[in-house]
């Protein structure tokens, strides 16, 4: 039989194929840590990969990771996709002061799915400061005669004080217990009936005071009754307004604070209900407020900010993803590692000089971006730096760049513009994750697929309306217009400064990079301008003028956004239509679903068409922290 003489050569590449090793085509073995643990260790929401497909990241393995004296572990993520692949792990730290205990057998082999082990810090001295533990791997890939090794450095930070308080714990616990085997039969009785005496006057205090609480609604009822009889004898000479029609918080002929239903629910933006919330009026309304225009001496001399704000690139370790990225800028994470040279000043020698790092959220330009882009980018960017600081105002901390300032010449690269930041990042994207399409929100080690309702509660949503009042209040007062108020522009987390018992801590921030990270909200008029005119008040759209009450309009829109998890606003508005819309119909954004009368009022009292009608800065802070005391009776 005749054979072609191409079959040999077929059947030799088949052989070839079967024969060599599939571990070539394979993904090699990761050692990573993750997302949710880097928050709670660190704060920073990103992936520290230290191996990735078999490649050691040699720029995240050379720095050590921090150990707070309030993290007694780590825990480290890794998986091998190759068979037995064999590993030896040992923890070295340089001095007795600390012990390293790793969960895991010094020698085995690495699982072929994703599993954690844990590495725990002891700090066993007396003598406070910070100490290196290094971490020695010797992982068998790809071969066991050549074998991957590699270090893992940390830097764990122990007070003296936790020693001190272990030895006392046990001397107390030791005296205590003698003082209890010395107790008669008799002592211990009395003790028992007396702790008993207290529980049930405690219960009696309790439920006295749950009887007459209840008392007083019924009382309350009763009053309110009457006094919805009297407001419905005020609106009975008034004819019923259509939204299209505004009926100013400042003007409102009935002086009860009291907030009437809508006939409409809907958090659909351009459905007008067919009569509109009659608001009380607030507190000093009887003047006319007063406008504040951008002033000339707040503007910010670029390259004398540059200077003060000057950073070394050397110190940053940024990482490796991006937290938003646009065409021309992306934002990043990082950690701004301190030098006791630099911000950190001399500590007592019990303290050992330990210095904290800062993490930081970045804006930066990418390559691509030309002069324009970054002229744009340093003056959005730098706009408050002449402003004081203020607990719900981001400001750029630091300027980080590898040349310096002071010489321009010598600075080559974009630099990286710092806000000091230990949360979620972009207060939209958290917002929009939220709705269930992303994590979720909530906390970063239970971000589940929820509803915005069971994510965020109503106090807690009005709580950051009250803080980006409170920051737009103090750009005010140094006549600063922010000219773009909107979750776009707001950072939000978890960690609030000392003394606030909020959940969740926002800070507004510029626009700087805003137009290229969120595209969808910025339209252009063929002006060749691109302006965020859904959350612009109609006067700004036809004169380019902004002022005070402009920022009140876009505070009203934001405050809309809380509470619809980032919608769209007027998303069925063409940009086009808009003035027209908003100026000669009278359209508004609809009330949310799960937001308050009381609420959606001081949000419709923001869009009044005469600016001389929206309240100040002030008067709208204390219209929702008065609101806010009303509705944490109740929770």
């Amino acid at each position: 039989m005749y054979l072609p003489r191409q079959l040999p050569r077929a059947v030799a590449a088949i052989l070839i194929l079967a024969i060599l090793p599939w571990q070539s085509v394979e993904a090699r073995f990761n050692l990573l840590i993750t997302r949710a643990e880097m928050n709670r260790t660190l704060g920073i929401a990103a992936d520290m990969n230290y191996v990735q497909n078999g490649v050691i990241n040699t720029y995240s393995t050379q720095f050590p990771y921090r150990v707070e004296s309030n993290v007694s572990h780590i825990i480290f993520t890794w998986s091998s996709a190759i068979p037995n692949t064999a590993y030896t792990m040992r923890a070295v730290a340089d001095t007795f002061d600390v012990l390293p205990v790793v969960h895991l057998p010094s020698s085995g082999v690495i699982p072929r799915e994703p599993e954690t082990f844990a590495v725990e810090y002891r700090c066993a001295g007396s003598r406070s400061g910070q100490f290196l533990i290094t971490l020695h791997f010797n992982v068998s890939w790809p071969s066991a005669s050549k074998p991957t090794v590699f270090t893992l450095k940390q830097d764990k930070i122990c007070a003296s004080r936790d020693g001190r308080r272990i030895l006392e714990g046990f001397e107390n616990g030791d005296s205590t217990s003698s003082k209890m085997s010395d107790l008669s039969f008799d002592q211990i009785v009395y003790i028992a009936v007396g702790g008993l005496l207290i529980v049930i006057l405690f219960m009696v205090i309790v439920l006295c005071g749950f009887l007459r609480s209840r008392k007083q609604r019924k009382m309350k009822a009763r009053k309110s009754t009457s006094r919805d009889a009297m407001i419905e004898d005020c609106e009975s000479n008034r004819r019923s307004t259509p939204l299209t029609k505004e009926v100013s918080l400042f003007d409102s002929p009935c002086s009860e604070p009291f907030l009437k239903h809508p006939l409409t629910s809907t958090p659909r933006s351009a459905v007008a209900p067919t009569k509109l919330p009659k608001f009380a009026t607030i507190p000093s309304a009887s003047k006319a407020p007063q406008i504040i225009f951008e002033q000339q001496r707040a503007a910010v001399d670029i390259n004398v900010a540059l200077i003060e704000l000057s950073a070394d690139r050397n110190l940053f370790q940024v990482m490796p993803n991006a937290e938003l990225e646009g065409t021309f800028g992306q934002v990043k994470w990082a950690i701004w590692r301190q030098t006791r040279l630099g911000i950190c000043a001399d500590i007592d020698e019990d303290e050992d000089q330990a210095c904290d790092d800062i993490a930081v959220v970045c804006k930066t330009l990418k390559p691509a971006a030309d002069k324009n882009h970054f002229q744009k980018f340093l003056s959005d960017a730098l706009a408050f730096h002449n402003v004081p600081p203020h607990p719900h105002l981001a400001q750029v901390i630091g300027a980080a760049t590898f040349g310096n300032f002071t010489n321009p010449e010598t600075v080559s690269d974009f630099p990286l513009m710092c806000y000091r930041h230990q949360g979620f990042g972009n207060l939209k994207k958290f917002l929009i994750e939220c709705r269930g399409s992303g994590d979720g929100c909530g906390t970063m080690n239970s971000r589940k697929s929820q509803s915005p309702t069971q994510a965020l509660r109503t106090h807690e949503l009005l709580s950051m309306a009250i803080q980006l009042t409170k920051a737009v209040n103090h750009l005010h007062k140094y006549g600063i217009i922010h000219k773009d108020v909107a979750t776009r522009n707001c950072l939000v987390s978890e960690i609030a400064p000392m003394g606030s018992n909020d959940r969740m801590y926002v800070q507004l921030c510029d626009s700087a990079l805003s137009k290229d990270l969120f595209p969808a909200d910025y339209h252009c008029l063929g002006d060749n301008d691109n302006r965020p005119l859904k959350w612009m008040a109609p006067e700004a759209v036809r004169s380019k003028v902004h002022s005070s009450a402009t920022d009140i309009w876009s505070i009203g829109v934001t405050m809309w956004e809380l509470f619809t998890s980032a919608q769209q606003p007027l998303y069925e508005i063409e940009p086009e239509e808009y003035y027209t819309e908003m100026f000669e119909h009278g359209i508004r954004l609809g009330q949310p679903y799960n937001c308050p009368d009381e609420l959606y009022g001081a949000m419709y009292s923001c869009w009044d068409v005469d600016p001389l009608g929206r309240p100040t800065p002030s008067q709208l802070l204390k219209l929702l922290e008065d609101f806010s005391k009303t509705l944490r009776r109740y929770i």
